[in-house]
C-alpha cells in the first residue's frame, strides 16, 4: 500500500512547525492513517537535509510526497529545485504535491515546458521573498534592540506539566510516536523525553498509564521535577 510523506522543513530553530502543521491538517494530511511527517530545521541554501534524504531513501513507488511550499524543496537555486522535482517524479516514481502553489505531479511523469517554467517563476519568486523577509527581520531585530527590548521566543510556554500529561495521554489515547505526539502538543521533543526518562525512574515504570496516575497525584514542582 502507497503512503503519504509530509515533510515539514524550517529555516532556524527560532522558527516553528506550527503553520506549516495547520495546512496539512487543512488539507486533510498528518492525520491520516497511511500519513507519515518529517520535520526538520535547516536552512533552504544547504544541498544536504539529512531527514529529507532519509526520508526519500525509504519511500517506494507509487508513495506521495507532500509539502506546504515550493520552497520547502529548495535546494540552492532554481536549477537544483527543478532537477530534485524531476529525479524524484521519473527516477524515484513518486507523487509530488505542492500545497502553496497548486503543483500535483505525477509519478513517471516528464514536466513540460510550461511546468518547469511556473516552477522556475515560483521558486525564484520565493527566494526574493524570503530575501527581503530576512533583511526586513534584520532591520526590526535591530531596531528592538535598540530600544532595549528582549528578543526572543518565550521559554517554558508548552514545557508545563498539564501539557506534559496531555502529550502522553495523546500517545497512549492514539497510538503514536512521542515525537508525532510533542508535534501535536507542542511540547519541545528533547525535554519531553528528558521528563518522561526521570518518570521511568522515579514510579519504577515505563507503563503510560502508571505514570499518568502518578504524575497526576505528585506534588513536586514542575521546575525542580
Amino acid at each position: 500500500m502507497s503512503k503519504t510523506y509530509c515533510y515539514i522543513r524550517i529555516s532556524t530553530d527560532k522558527q516553528e512547525y506550527d503553520r506549516q502543521i495547520q495546512i496539512f491538517k487543512d488539507k486533510g494530511f498528518i492525520n491520516g492513517v497511511n500519513c507519515e511527517y518529517i520535520e526538520e530545521t535547516f536552512t533552504g541554501t544547504k544541498t544536504k537535509r539529512p531527514k529529507f534524504d532519509e526520508m526519500i531513501k525509504k519511500m517506494e513507488k507509487g508513495d506521495t510526497l507532500v509539502c506546504e511550499s515550493l520552497s520547502r524543496l529548495s535546494r540552492g537555486g532554481v536549477i537544483k529545485t527543478l532537477d530534485l522535482i524531476t529525479e524524484l517524479i521519473q527516477k524515484k516514481q513518486i507523487n509530488v504535491t505542492i500545497l502553496k502553489e497548486n503543483f500535483y505531479l505525477m509519478a513517471g511523469e516528464k514536466p513540460d515546458a510550461n511546468t518547469n517554467l511556473l516552477l522556475g517563476i515560483f521558486s525564484v519568486l520565493g527566494q526574493f521573498e524570503r530575501d527581503l523577509i530576512s533583511e526586513r527581520t534584520k532591520e526590526g531585530l535591530k531596531a528592538v534592540k535598540q530600544k532595549g527590548t528582549k528578543v526572543g521566543k518565550e521559554k517554558g510556554k508548552y514545557n508545563t506539566k498539564d501539557n506534559f500529561i496531555k502529550t502522553i495521554e495523546y500517545i497512549k489515547n492514539n497510538d503514536v510516536g512521542q515525537e508525532k505526539a510533542c508535534l501535536m502538543s507542542r511540547f519541545p521533543v528533547a525535554s519531553f523525553k528528558i521528563i518522561l526518562k526521570k518518570c521511568y525512574n522515579k514510579y519504577n515504570t515505563k507503563d503510560y498509564k502508571k505514570i499518568l496516575e502518578n504524575i497526576k497525584e505528585d506534588t513536586t514542582e514542575w521546575e525542580h521535577f
